[in-house]
This record gives structure tokens, sequence and C-alpha cells, in this order.
């Protein structure tokens, strides 16, 4: 923690400095390329250099200018990379039984990759002002506007019991898969969601920040054909009915009609879930 203080007192100097992780900081955040800084409550942001690694604290914020590139490592191994112009808090992280951490993202995009080391489980939430995203074993992106939109791709989790479930701030629920892909915008006031299948230009747009998912090419087959055959059935909306009304219309041409014209993102051989073990 003495590093931490030394960064806060360069930052008030108008210092720029960085330097190694301290031992026994077990929450680390790593810039790997461009602008990164960190900030503790109610402090101004900390420049890192490249390369460098600094502890964080619970309610610690990342911060990445343009072209930029963060890595978060928890202490149970799982990984968060924040990409390109965004901003996101660790709200806290407990390891115990059950190792249980809350992010929330105010703008930009994260790929988060939530282990399962030596049969331990995990509970992950990523917090935006549009929804809630819960995740239990699994690999994906999120990307979040501050219009209200949000974006979350499943490339894989570790249990068919254990899907990525995303919480409107109204109260709806929707389960998203491996191969699948949800977005939401606020029409007239109320989230409205869709869950779709995942393709390859849905992948390409998180491709900038992080490159191909690592997981992606290990997906087993059935991974598309599933998406395929459930995503009319996986169409959910806070009204209803949004596939047939006014405000599915909104939804379908903010989502470029990606679900319905894109081809299906390529699957290889199968191959156990990284994240898993």
């Amino acid at each position: 923690m003495k590093l931490r203080r030394f960064l806060a007192l360069g930052a008030c100097l108008g210092l720029v400095l960085a330097g190694p992780a301290v031992a026994g900081d077990d929450k680390q955040l790593q810039s790997q390329k461009g602008t990164v800084s960190y900030q503790v409550p109610n402090g101004k942001a900390v420049p890192i250099s490249v390369n460098a690694s600094v502890g964080l604290a619970d309610k610690d914020f990342a911060i990445t200018g343009g072209s930029s590139l963060a890595q978060v490592t928890l202490p149970d191994s799982s990984l968060v990379m924040v990409g390109s112009d965004t901003k996101v808090q660790l709200a806290f992280f407990n390891q115990a039984q059950i190792a249980t951490a809350k992010f929330v993202v105010f703008n930009g995009r994260v790929r988060f990759a939530v282990k399962h080391p030596q049969g331990a489980k995990a509970n992950y939430t990523f917090s935006t002002a549009t929804a809630t995203v819960g995740v239990r074993g699994t690999e994906g992106d999120i990307e979040y506007s501050q219009d209200g939109s949000l974006r979350v791709n499943v490339y894989e989790v570790c249990s068919p019991d254990a899907p990525v479930v995303v919480t409107t701030h109204g109260g709806k629920v929707f389960d998203v898969r491996p191969g699948q892909s949800l977005f939401a915008q606020a029409v007239n006031g109320i989230v409205q969601a869709q869950v779709g299948q995942l393709t390859q230009a849905i992948i390409n747009q998180f491709s900038p920040d992080f490159g191909v998912p690592t997981n992606w090419d290990a997906a087993t087959g059935e991974i598309v054909g599933y998406a395929q055959s459930s995503a009319a059935g996986a169409v959910n909306n806070a009204t209803g009915g949004v596939a047939g009304g006014v405000a599915g219309g909104a939804v379908s041409s903010a989502l470029g009609g990606l679900f319905h014209k894109s081809q299906p993102a390529a699957t290889a051989t199968p191959g156990a879930p990284s994240t898993c073990h």
C-alpha cells in the first residue's frame, strides 16, 4: 500500500509516477498500452506507465484513454480487460468459498474471463446504469455507452446451468448463453432488450481493443447451432412484445440487422473451456 500512497502524493504534486506492484497487493491493475490511470475515491487520476502495475483497493477506478488497454487481475486468477476510453470501478472483491466481485462500468468496454480455479466457484457482477450482468465462470464482452445502450457477448460458460444473467433496472431478467449476444437500450424511458445469435460482425466490434476471444476457436460446434435454434425463443423485452411492436423496431434498428443478416461466427474443433480450470 506504500506505493499507492506514493502515487497519490505524486498526483498531488502534478507528477506522472508509476512503479512495480507491491507484494501483498493481490488485486492488480496493469497498463498494457496507451494511457492508463488509476484513481482512488475523491482523488485525482494517477497515470501508470506502460507495463507497470499498481495494487487496487475496493472502490478504486481504472481509467483508459484512446487506443489504450489495461488489465485487472484478481486473486482467484480471473481477468478483466479494460478497453479504450473506459472507466470502471472495482466496487469490491471477496475471496471465500465462492469468490464474489462487483465492477461498475461507467462507460466503455471490458472483456471478462471469470475462472473456476481448482474447482472453486465465482459470482461476479458488472453493473451499469441500464442493467446488471451476472457472471459465474465464463468469458465474454460488455460495452456500455453513456446514452444507456448495452451490449453483452458470451463466448463460453463453465456449466450450462450457469449462463450469464442480465437484469435490467426495470426488473426483467435475460439468460445469455454461449453463442448469444444481448443488446439493450432505453426506449421511451423503459429498458428494452433483445437476445440473439452472436455473429462474427458483433465479435469484430471488440477486436480492435481485445483481439479474438481466447476461447472462441475452442468452442464446441454446438454453440452456434444452439444459438440458431433458440434465438427466436430467446427474444425478450421489458413490455412483453418487443419483436412485434414499435419499441421492438427501435431495438432492431439499433442492432443494425446483425442478428438476422450477418453470418454466424465460425466454429472449430471442440475443446475444454479455457476459463473453467
